[in-house]
This record gives C-alpha cells, sequence and structure tokens, in this order.
C-alpha cells in the first residue's frame, strides 16, 4: 500500500502511496504518527513513480464534506493536490512562510533540485523558526 522513505539530516520522512489505493487507505495511513502529507505517485515504487500529487486530511475532509462518506471509496489521485508549491531546500524558514502564506497552501514541497526532499506543513515551519530563533535568522 505504501512506501516510506528516509531523507537524511534529520528531514522529515517521506511517505508515498500509489495513485490506485483508496483515499480509505490514504486516511489510514495519515492517521499514523508523523505523518501529515503522502506524495501520491504513479508507480509500485517511489524511485520509480512519478509524482501525481500531494495528499493530506485536509484534501479528504473536503472530499467527505462534499460527497459524503462514498468519497472514502474513490482512488487517492482524484483527491490530490496536483498544482503543490515547491520551494528549494535552500530557502530560509521565514522565506518559506512568506510562501505559505503567498500560495494559501499548508504545505510545501521541499525539493533539492528535481528531487523531492521533505513535505513540510506550516506548522513545522512556525515550531522551526520558534524553536531556531525567529525571524532573525531570515537571512541565514
Amino acid at each position: 500500500m505504501e512506501a516510506s522513505q528516509w531523507t537524511g539530516n534529520g528531514a522529515a520522512r517521506l511517505q508515498y502511496i500509489r495513485m490506485d489505493r483508496s483515499a480509505r487507505d490514504a486516511l489510514r495511513l495519515l492517521r499514523s504518527p508523523g505523518v501529515e502529507a503522502l506524495v501520491v505517485i504513479d508507480g509500485d515504487r517511489p524511485t520509480d513513480g512519478a509524482i501525481i500529487g500531494i495528499v493530506t486530511e485536509r484534501e479528504i475532509f473536503r472530499a467527505m464534506a462534499a460527497r459524503g462518506l462514498e468519497a472514502l471509496d474513490n482512488l487517492v489521485w482524484m483527491l490530490a493536490k496536483e498544482d503543490f508549491t515547491s520551494v528549494d531546500v535552500g530557502m530560509s524558514r521565514a522565506d518559506r512562510l512568506k510562501q505559505f502564506c503567498a500560495h494559501k497552501t499548508d504545505h510545501l514541497a521541499v525539493t533539492d533540485g528535481f528531487v523531492l526532499t521533505e513535505v513540510q506543513s506550516i506548522w513545522n515551519c512556525v515550531d522551526e523558526m520558534s524553536a531556531g530563533g525567529g525571524p532573525a535568522e531570515a537571512g541565514a
């Protein structure tokens, strides 16, 4: 059903789900500790699959609010955010926070070139800023 990959240097573990799985399967994975988003892929393994989008509990909740519990039987790719915002791994936390606000999103794809390294939530970014000294580190 899913695959995961450690991205190194203390980054969050990426969680993957194949596009042919149900929203119910995705919700089950999202309820696991430390999992805030799933990368939806077209393929059997993350290294072989193309990224289709990102799905969070928010997308599943919106689908359930619009269509009822039947939405849980939809394929996960139908609920995935295809137009997610990505930022470079070297971008400061303060600049990332600006991107969250500018794009009105709660998750960013963090990339190193063409490699996805992390899916970061706005709340993790805020926590990191608080722990790292706040806006003063913006230029770091």
